[in-house]
């Protein structure tokens, strides 16, 4: 049983190894929790009442939220170069080649935290952080391009009717509202499964900064407007 036992965990390390899906499944879980760093310092002082005495200190309601954003950003990058070497450093160790691709998907995760930390930070200065979670998760751009593309199907099969239409038409406008996680997924999913990177597509990271910090940028104004119309801050 002993033998058995030892082969059987030494055949699950072997896989974990070697599973990319693994390895996805980490930067999924790392992103949501740095982006929720930042719901969690916003929401944690609002439901404490405790921004009252933040603000009487020489600290504005600008420089406080800015502060709570780029320590969120700073641990979401500290926490993705740690998986960076550590994937690395097991690579070694394994005798597995080290992929090009392991930078890359570091790279494209941090830039989407970026993102992702300032629209739960949005969402926290306008609701509960339960129901700003919540929100978060369900609706979000790729349900309502899911959405969408039901809707234009079941339109070309042959069903044309105006409410269809209209509900295709008010499918497209809010993938077009809500932010995206990963601003040029389509085109970099493949680098997840194959941890291959040509040359020309690492200019999908450096749009995807642009994206994200366009994103940053309107949800802290729009955090900070929230903010200050608050009465009991």
């Amino acid at each position: 049983m002993t033998e058995l036992l030892r082969a059987s965990v030494l055949t699950n390390l072997a896989y974990y190894r070697r599973s990319r899906l693994l390895i996805a499944f980490a930067l999924v879980f790392l992103l949501f929790f740095a982006a929720g760093l930042g719901l969690f310092v916003v929401s944690l002082h609002l439901r404490n009442r405790g921004l009252r005495m933040v603000f009487t200190e020489p600290c504005s309601p600008a420089v406080w939220l800015l502060s709570a954003f780029v320590s969120a950003v700073a641990v979401s990058l500290l926490l993705n170069l740690v998986v960076l070497v550590s994937a690395v450093a097991l690579s070694l160790v394994w005798h597995l080649p080290v992929r090009v691709g392991l930078i890359f998907i570091s790279l494209d995760t941090f830039v989407a935290s970026v993102g992702l930390i300032a629209y739960l930070m949005l969402l926290a200065t306008l609701a509960h952080p339960a129901i700003a979670a919540t929100f978060a998760l369900i609706f979000n751009a790729d349900l309502f391009y899911d959405a969408q593309m039901w809707a234009q199907s079941v339109i070309r099969s042959g069903n044309s009717s105006v409410a269809l239409r209209l509900l295709g038409r008010l499918f497209h406008y809010l993938y077009l509202l809500l932010p995206m996680v990963h601003a040029f997924g389509k085109k970099t999913e493949n680098i997840y499964s194959s941890l291959r990177v040509l040359h020309g597509e690492w200019r999908y990271p450096l749009y995807s900064i642009g994206y994200a910090l366009a994103l940053a940028a309107f949800c802290y104004f729009l955090a900070l407007f929230a903010l200050q119309k608050k009465k009991h801050i």
